[in-house]
C-alpha cells in the first residue's frame, strides 16, 4: 500500500531527481566534464522509474477509481519494519500500516472489504468482520 504519505514523499524524491538533473546539467555546459553530463542521465533515468510507479497511483487516488473486493482473509505480522502487517485476501498478499486493534494471526480467519487502486492494486482501505456480519475493525 502506498499511503498518502509515501506518495508525497515519492513527488519530492521526484522534485530532487529534477533539481539535480538541471544542476548537473547547467554545470556540464559550463565546464564540459564526461561525468556532469552522466550524472544528468542517471537523474534522469532515476526520476522516469520514479515516475512510473508514482503517477498511476497518484492519478487513481485524484480521481476516485477505486476497485473493491470482498472474500475471506487472514492478517499476518510479516516483521518488516516499512510495512508490518499483511492482508491475505484470496490467497493475495496486501502490505499495510495499519495495524488492527483486534487479535489476529495465520489461524484467524476473517471476513475482508478491501479498497485497491485500479491501476498498480495498491491497498487504500479495508475492513475486517467477523463470520456473523459484525465490524471488527475498519480503516475508513
Amino acid at each position: 500500500m502506498r499511503s498518502l504519505v509515501d506518495l508525497i514523499g515519492f513527488w519530492c524524491i521526484t522534485l530532487a531527481l529534477v533539481g539535480a538533473a538541471f544542476m548537473y546539467f547547467v554545470q556540464w555546459r559550463q565546464e564540459r566534464k564526461l561525468g556532469k553530463l552522466f550524472a544528468s542521465i542517471g537523474s534522469m533515468l532515476l526520476l522516469v522509474l520514479v515516475l512510473f510507479m508514482t503517477v498511476p497511483d497518484t492519478y487513481d487516488r485524484a480521481n476516485a477509481q477505486y476497485k473493491t473486493e470482498t472474500g475471506p482473509c487472514y492478517v499476518v505480522n510479516n516483521g518488516a519494519k516499512a510495512r508490518d502487517i499483511d492482508i491475505y485476501v484470496n490467497d493475495i498478499s496486501y502490505e499495510t500500516r495499519l495495524r488492527p486493534d483486534i487479535p489476529y494471526g495465520p489461524g484467524i480467519e476473517f471476513e475482508c472489504t478491501i479498497t485497491i487502486t485500479q491501476r498498480l492494486n495498491t491497498l487504500v482501505d479495508y475492513e475486517l468482520r467477523s463470520e456473523d456480519g459484525d465490524v471488527l475493525f475498519p480503516t475508513y
